[in-house]
């Protein structure tokens, strides 16, 4: 299980749009106090000030375009998303080289889970600028979330390619390398995102998974420590550093990682499992046994999936 997955969620698709990849131009009317409304990040505020721009019938061209696709964006906020499609559409119509009217109505398929339209859009995006990083990264999340692994991989490699310091590429073909089980490729880009970013905690716990998953427990505890330095109550960090822990004959470090990791999920199988596992081998017996127990009837099949990690009475 790996952290890496900034983006590809139908929740996420929402923010997509409003994420700045795809700002529009200023309004050459930005004298008109109904435009700043219209750019409002509140999407109440923004849909009455767009609704002021496109009435007044004004303006033309992209101007209008970016009234609409800032309503279609409020409206995407707002997860009324038929409107938005038609606001999109609209600005699609008034300027078809419009990229952000493409983009924002791609995203709003998506979250709609209307996968073939959706990507039709960020085919057209990648079309009008084969030259934006943008264009191939927002693509690429699309195929993600469909499962097309492969062709995510490949726009991630080509937003890259242009942008070769783009930390949320970088870390999202990481992230697919990684869950498709191909976690010696991925290293080198969670090590280019730590580089980039040394206070990037997603980077540093899916590297150690990776390292983990390579045999390289030494490799894996030091990522873990370095995450939970950034991230002291991460479940995900101390359940993997305890089971390393484990590994590593630390029984008291490990039960200690696994009490913590309770705190914050007390219905998680996995800690309750290793602490319980941990608790017998401190001689706490009855306790053990009993989270062992707890863990049981949360996931049945629990004491195999922790006895394949090393972490077993």
């Amino acid at each position: 299980m790996f952290r890496a997955n900034r983006l590809p969620s139908l929740a996420a698709l929402t923010a997509l749009a409003a994420c700045g990849h795809w700002v529009g131009a200023a309004a050459q009317s930005s004298a008109d106090p109904n435009w700043t409304l219209c750019q409002n990040a509140d999407p109440e505020i923004s849909i009455a000030g767009c609704n002021a721009v496109i009435q007044a019938k004004r303006e033309k061209g992209r101007n209008l375009a970016i009234a609409h696709a800032q309503r279609g964006t409020a409206y995407l906020g707002l997860q009324d998303y038929d409107r938005a499609l038609q606001d999109f559409t609209e600005a699609i119509k008034v300027d078809p080289t419009y990229a952000k009217a493409f983009a924002n109505r791609g995203a709003a398929y998506g979250a709609k889970q209307e996968f073939e339209s959706a990507m039709k859009d960020f085919d057209a995006v990648v079309k009008l600028e084969p030259k934006n990083p943008n264009a191939f990264y927002d693509r690429a999340s699309m195929f993600r979330l469909t499962g097309e692994y492969d062709r995510a991989i490949q726009d991630y490699s080509a937003a890259i390619k242009l942008n070769p310091s783009f930390v949320d590429a970088l870390l999202n073909r990481a992230g697919t390398l990684a869950g498709t089980k191909r976690c010696a490729e991925a290293i080198p880009d969670f090590t280019r995102v730590v580089e980039l970013n040394p206070k990037e905690p997603i980077a540093l716990v899916d590297r150690g998974v990776c390292y983990e998953t390579l045999g390289r427990d030494d490799l894996a505890l030091a990522d873990f420590n370095a995450h939970l330095a950034l991230d002291p109550k991460s479940f995900y960090g101390l359940e993997r550093r305890a089971a390393v822990l484990f590994r590593a004959g630390n029984i008291d470090g490990a039960l200690a990682d696994y009490a913590q990791a309770v705190m914050i999920s007390p219905n998680s199988a996995r800690a309750l499992y290793g602490r319980g596992v941990a608790k017998k081998m401190k001689g706490d017996v009855r306790g053990g046994d009993a989270d062992i127990a707890t863990a049981a009837a949360l996931r049945s099949g629990i004491a195999a999936e922790m006895s394949a990690r090393g972490v077993k009475p």
